[in-house]
């Protein structure tokens, strides 16, 4: 018989009684978990101080930057002008008049147009045609007839379709010469494309839209520039280059000096280009699909020539590269009314004017004053957001250490009698008020910048900012020095308290690990609780099983008497 079934022979739920003295032998584990959850809240709270002490922290070692101190701003007399400044804080304060009489441009070569070819034959696939743009499949309409056009059809299956599509009234014929296409009407009517048109042969044809309606005659239209485009994707040997004369072989050009190899029976044009480009030689070659022609231009302007040398089998001469270059020009400019002067760029700085600190930059000629000023508006900003730092710390310390009682249920914050951090408060307002010795000048409180503190708080505000404006005017040296004057300064002594509590051994951690320590220990005297409540369980199980047990020996004895005396 299972004695495991509580009241089985003795008809009493011992096993929920079991239960419920077990519950209420565990009642202190939920007062050591609840003191966890109050270890952890505080856990968080320092962790959240930390990250805001943090960021406090970060804002005063901003101060700590002279270009804040000597930062410049430019004014122009004409913002319109494409003549501006920019001032480095070794820039002096003052304003300088100069004129742009000339522009410095870069030396360049235009290659010869249309220098990749016929684009074809009549008797070329048209996927397989050398065009500015590729043919899609699809109709266009010629006299409002739709001509078909498909990937696989010839040149002179198109030109086909349109004698089919017009009943022989219009004709098409390419002339490899001119490399061009020409349309001719018998009937005079020659009307081409429709709304209704997906396939953009016309347009890649230079087949301009035309509508002649008439009767009698010819009309014809002709592409209106040559059609053939250099292959950029195939071998140089088959990309059109040279026409009939094609490039082939292995070959080295020169350019500024550098060598560049290729073979045009396995390089591309454009991989050649991206050697050229990414070479020493410092120039840029491009490529025009509309007028088929490459360019070269130096990457600096100025009077610089720009030297090439062919290789043997004729590269540069076939792209029309080898001839005169168009050398650049010098910048011409003037300062505060002297002599005319020359650089190589557009962009001048001390070593071609002689001003300290001051860059100008022209994109057009003429004449701008360039005033240079001393710049407090980032300083500014810096204190707004120090303020704000601290404002936010400070509200966080107020909110996890106060104590409320309300209706005679008192509320304590994460933190409350916590000595050290409701000593924060106190401190970083004496570190924020205190005078910062050594100071010569007229500055050595915040209160002298008009800041100051929120009438019954530790929150500061900017109460006079006409005091603000006018110490961010006229004083920056003096609040250069009240900032960042070694560890005595504003932002050293802050930072140091600071770090205090925030470095890897300060204050917050070392209540931190406290706080963790507490919890693992109370973790210890949970399970050591727990094994000690399963022995007595399973003591008391036992009890009752025995107890089951002989219950259930004494009704079987007295079942055999009773059946005896029956018998009887």
């Amino acid at each position: 018989m299972d004695f495991q079934l509580a009241g089985l022979a003795s008809g009493f739920d011992w096993k929920t009684m079991v239960d419920q003295l077990m519950a209420i032998e565990r009642i202190p584990q939920q007062r050591m978990r609840s003191d966890q959850g109050t270890n952890t809240s505080k856990i968080n709270a320092l962790e959240t101080l930390e990250t805001k002490l943090g960021s406090l922290n970060t804002n005063v070692e901003g101060f700590d930057s002279s270009s804040l101190y000597n930062a410049k701003s430019i004014s122009l007399s004409d913002d319109t002008l494409g003549i501006k400044g920019t001032a480095s804080t070794s820039a002096s304060v003052g304003s300088h008049s100069v004129t742009i009489s000339n522009l410095a441009s870069a030396t360049k070569r235009t290659g010869t147009a249309d220098v990749g070819g016929s684009m074809g034959t009549t008797g070329t696939v048209i996927t397989n045609l050398r065009l500015e743009t590729d043919i899609s499949e699809g109709t266009f309409s010629i006299n409002g007839q739709d001509v078909a056009v498909s990937s696989g059809d010839t040149l002179q299956d198109v030109f086909d379709a349109i004698s089919v599509a017009t009943s022989g009234v219009v004709t098409a014929s390419y002339d490899g010469g001119t490399d061009k296409i020409s349309l001719s009407s018998a009937s005079g009517e020659l009307e081409l494309g429709g709304s209704g048109d997906d396939s953009n042969f016309l347009t890649a044809m230079k087949l301009d839209q035309f509508e002649v309606i008439g009767s009698g005659g010819t009309s014809t239209l002709t592409s209106t520039k040559a059609l053939g485009v250099v292959d950029s994707s195939s071998s140089i040997a088959d990309s059109g280059i040279g026409g009939g004369s094609p490039i082939t072989g292995s070959g080295t050009i020169i350019i500024n000096g550098v060598s560049i190899d290729f073979d045009a029976d396995s390089d591309s044009m454009s991989a050649l280009q991206s050697r050229i480009n990414d070479s020493a030689a410092n120039v840029t070659m491009s490529y025009d699909s509309t007028s088929d022609q490459y360019r070269m231009v130096n990457n600096e302007t100025g009077a610089y020539q720009m030297s090439v040398s062919d290789s043997g089998n004729g590269m540069l001469a076939a792209l029309g590269l080898d001839g005169s270059a168009d050398v650049g020009d010098n910048l011409a400019f003037s300062l505060d009314g002297g002599a005319t002067q020359y650089a190589r760029s557009n962009s001048i700085d001390s070593d071609d004017h002689g001003i300290t600190g001051l860059t100008i930059t022209a994109t057009e000629t003429g004449t701008q004053t360039i005033g240079v000023a001393r710049d407090s508006s980032e300083l500014k900003e810096k204190i707004d957001k120090f303020i704000s730092a601290y404002n936010d710390v400070q509200d966080f310390i107020l909110e996890k250490t106060k104590i409320e009682n309300k209706d005679d249920t008192v509320t304590l914050g994460d933190l409350a009698g916590n000595r050290e951090i409701s000593a924060l408060d106190s401190n970083l307002r004496k570190l924020a008020f205190d005078r910062i010795d050594g100071m010569g000048g007229d500055i050595f409180r915040l209160e002298h910048l008009g800041i100051d503190f929120i009438s019954g708080t530790s929150k500061l505000e900017v109460k006079d900012s006409s005091a603000l404006d006018e110490a961010l005017a006229g004083n920056l040296d003096d609040l250069e020095t009240f900032f960042m004057n070694g560890e005595s300064s504003f932002s050293g002594r802050m930072t140091s308290f600071v770090e205090g509590f925030t470095a890897s051994d300060g204050i917050l951690d070392y209540q931190k690990e406290n706080l963790e320590s507490q919890n693992t220990k109370i973790d210890a005297q949970i399970e050591e609780m727990e094994r000690r409540l399963e022995f007595k369980k399973s003591a008391l199980e036992a009890g009752f099983i025995a107890m089951e047990t002989a219950q259930s020996n004494i009704q079987t004895q007295q079942s055999a008497l009773s059946s005896l005396a029956n018998d009887t």
